[in-house]
């Protein structure tokens, strides 16, 4: 993927540098399924759960206050998932 588990704090802080887009995407309903196989089988860094898929070219990174955050290396985009407390 050309980037090491340790630099995707920082490519999710600036993606710009990386030329990654991206992308905010509110959601009304959590993603709870997701959120907790991220943490269980995902490896811990600072702020940020994280698991890849090498095959797939994604990360799926999930941080302190439970956003999902997908980091797709092929499409060079990051996609976060927010819920929104209406």
């Amino acid at each position: 993927m050309g980037v090491s588990i340790s630099d995707l704090k920082y490519l999710i802080e600036k993606p710009e540098i990386f030329g990654f887009k991206l992308e905010t995407v509110r959601k009304d309903t959590e993603f709870k399924t997701a959120i907790g196989d991220i943490k269980r089988n995902g490896i811990k860094i600072e702020n940020y759960w994280i698991k890849c898929n090498k095959d797939v070219g994604e990360c799926e990174v999930v941080d302190d206050n439970n956003n999902l955050i997908i980091v797709n290396f092929l499409k060079k985009t990051i996609t976060k998932y927010t819920t929104s407390n209406l």
